[in-house]
């Protein structure tokens, strides 16, 4: 007859695998709620509020100019039914992830495969965002791009002011 003890995996590894999986299955869910909240922040006209587009350029959105901040807007307008698709994905995604920590089971792979998806829509979404930034900073002149780079290391420096973005020096500096 075998022994019980000798047949029986340790448990102990056990629970700290599954505590580590649970909590990063946790940290995820969170990541990908806080970006997907802001992603889903939109005016009711259909596009990203300028608030949420500049904050997920960071402190290059802060230290652009106005007149630079409403090209990036102009461009945004035109991906808007890129953007709307996207939109509907994610909250798809997210009903998605309802019901499969609603099963009876726990199914780490169909969750994170949803988490994948979701992940995947974010990059695209991160991915048109800096290009259209690199579409900015290729469009400015010499001169734009150093008041631009005085206005980003002012930002970097003291960060942001009591509002969203970083006041344009006058002209002439």
């Amino acid at each position: 007859m075998s022994d019980p003890e000798a047949t029986a995996p340790p448990r102990r590894g056990r629970n700290r695998l599954s505590l580590a999986l649970g909590l990063s299955l946790a940290v995820n869910v969170l990541l990908l709620g806080l970006i997907g909240g802001a992603f889903l922040s939109h005016r009711p006209g259909g596009g990203l509020s300028d608030a949420v587009t500049m904050r997920a350029l960071g402190p290059y959105g802060r230290a652009l100019s106005d007149s630079d901040r409403a090209e990036i807007r102009k461009a945004l307008r035109a991906e808007a039914p890129r953007v709307r698709e996207e939109r509907r994905e994610v909250r798809q995604g997210f009903r998605d992830m309802l019901t499969a920590l609603r099963g009876d089971t726990f199914d780490a792979e169909r969750i994170a495969m949803v988490l994948d998806r979701q992940g995947a829509r974010v990059q695209t979404h991160a991915g048109m965002v800096r290009q259209l930034m690199l579409d900015r900073l290729s469009a400015m002149s010499p001169e734009e791009r150093s008041a631009f780079a005085d206005r980003l290391e002012r930002v970097l420096r003291h960060g942001p002011p009591g509002r969203d973005r970083c006041p344009v020096p006058p002209q002439g500096r």
